[in-house]
């Protein structure tokens, strides 16, 4: 308690953007998480290489102003994750899901692979999504392939998204509530879909009720704020073009998990990763196209 309490304290409380020497710091610790056979991303400095990893560390070092290099190799690894068979992503040694099909087509865009190169991909999701969660991750493949090219109907996906809105609504937004509105706003824009006038207020309402006093957002009302529930919420206001109740101390969140590594962990306090680098670096590139300070 008193670890977490002191953090807070020395967290200024308006954060300067990103020095270029902490955003070169950053790209460092992301480069000593390159495995140097496959070219390929880990997770954390004892990980092996993955599909999420890889995901991640493309779009930081995108968000980052560095320079991906050797992309050549990260293509081969990802498609390597690839079973035309099924149509899934497995990262290496797993099987296929969602989760990991979802991740392997964003990152299969980013390096710009081309999709006949993972065609069945999408049938996949289709075939397997059922979930919310499953459906949220899905519908972030959906927008990377590009939402008028898919072969399917997304009605389902949209009822999915309605209800779990609807439920989330109920919910108090400092106790998960804004996270998992935030999660289904995101999903219909994703796809979209518009929200009417008084859906999108009522949706930047209640995501702007869920600010915690630390700046963050968090998965319940007795947990502490987290860049993984912060990224979430912050994706549906990036998509819905308006910005958080106080961007300062969301600002101030973010710099409070970063680490001397250069790294971020998920929480103050918590080890560097590269999933934590991921949401810090796009929070933070999210509230800059924002035009936030």
């Amino acid at each position: 308690m008193f670890r977490v309490a002191l953090v807070l304290l020395l967290v200024p409380a308006v954060a300067p953007a990103q020095s270029p020497a902490e955003k070169k710091a950053t790209l460092a610790y992301i480069a000593a998480l390159r495995d140097p056979e496959t070219g390929a991303f880990k997770a954390e400095p004892n990980g092996k290489p993955g599909l999420r990893a890889c995901n991640a560390a493309v779009r930081a070092i995108k968000y980052l102003g560095g320079t991906m290099t050797d992309k050549d190799k990260v293509a081969v690894f990802v498609l390597k994750c690839y079973d035309p068979a099924t149509g899934g992503f497995a990262e290496p040694g797993g099987k296929p899901d969602v989760g990991v099909t979802a991740v392997g087509v964003m990152v299969a865009n980013e390096l710009a692979i081309p999709p006949e190169k993972y065609a069945k991909a999408l049938f996949y999701l289709r075939d397997h999504a059922r979930s919310f969660e499953e459906v949220r991750i899905a519908a972030a493949a959906v927008e990377a392939w590009g939402v008028r090219d898919c072969p399917f109907d997304l009605a389902p996906w949209f009822r999915a998204a309605d209800q779990a809105y609807a439920d989330a609504s109920q919910v108090d937004p400092k106790g998960g509530g804004a996270r998992q509105v935030g999660s289904a706003a995101a999903l219909l824009a994703r796809l979209g879909r518009e929200p009417g006038t008084k859906a999108r207020a009522d949706m930047l309402d209640w995501m702007r009720k869920g600010q915690r006093d630390d700046g963050g957002w968090s998965k319940g009302a007795d947990l502490h704020s987290d860049l993984d529930s912060t990224y979430r919420v912050m994706r549906a206001f990036y998509l819905l073009k308006a910005p958080p109740a106080d961007p300062a101390k969301l600002r101030a969140f973010v710099a409070a998990c970063r680490n001397p590594d250069g790294g971020y962990g998920v929480k103050p306090g918590d080890p560097s990763s590269m999933g934590g680098v991921y949401y810090a670096a796009t929070v933070t590139h999210w509230l800059d196209e924002l035009g936030t300070k």
